[in-house]
């Protein structure tokens, strides 16, 4: 893929690559879109269409990087059910073959009541006290979620320690209260790390011609400003 030279690149080389792979995946839509929330945002991160292997892939091997070269205190990478579990599976393999072996876990949405020692456990994996467990997820709105999966685990587990957890898109807006979701996290011992963010990528796209198409134009960005002037930290 070849991306022109029209402005100082500021994202990282796989940072980059992932951008390009939205863009031809179509996660990464601009228009007008009606939000669950109700807001009318100038775009729209479809994680629908990462419904590929290759896509999987692709992802799981980026989150690999991010959690090599920054987040290396791991021991567990934990996928919320549904939407975390193929995620962190992927993420699994493209770690080992780099060399790093974590344990990989999930939760259930009911207890299990049936097989092994574990019966009755929400939990599925070899999680332990004192471990370092990174949540792993595609996206975050409130956080709210998240928080309850946290909790869960440590009804569970007590003595887990949270590194954070990762997501592929951070919209970085505040809520209805004037809240961003990553002070909320962060405020309960769960940092918020992201590869991509909605300003950086905007910042990235504005006027730039990737594979022949320039996705921001100079309506998409001002109409993204003004979204993020009522919406964003």
């Amino acid at each position: 893929m070849s991306v022109s030279k029209t402005k100082a690149v500021s994202l990282k080389p796989y940072q980059v690559k992932l951008v390009e792979f939205l863009l031809t995946q179509g996660v990464l839509q601009f228009g007008e879109f009606k939000l669950k929330s109700g807001r009318l945002s100038p775009y729209y991160y479809n994680a629908r269409n990462l419904n590929t292997g290759e896509a999987l892939s692709r992802i799981g091997q980026v989150y690999a990087e991010k959690i090599a070269s920054e987040l290396k205190q791991t021991d567990v990478i934990f996928g919320p059910a549904y939407a975390g579990i193929p995620l962190v599976a992927a993420t699994g393999v493209q770690l080992a073959q780099m060399g790093k072996n974590v344990r990989v876990a999930y939760d259930r949405k009911e207890a299990k009541s049936y097989g092994d020692a574990k019966t009755g456990s929400v939990i599925m994996g070899d999680v332990k006290a004192g471990d370092h467990v990174l949540l792993v997820d595609d996206m975050v709105t409130t956080g709210g979620t998240k928080l309850e999966v946290k909790d869960k685990i440590l009804q569970n587990i007590p003595g887990v320690q949270f590194v954070g957890i990762l997501v592929v898109f951070d919209r970085k807006e505040k809520d209805d209260a004037g809240v961003y979701s990553g002070d909320a996290l962060k405020a309960a011992g769960l940092p918020l790390h992201s590869v991509l963010n909605a300003p950086d990528l905007f910042e990235y796209l504005h006027n730039r011609d990737v594979n022949g198409k320039v996705h921001v134009n100079d309506a998409h960005y001002a109409a993204f400003q003004a979204y993020r002037k009522q919406y964003g930290v």
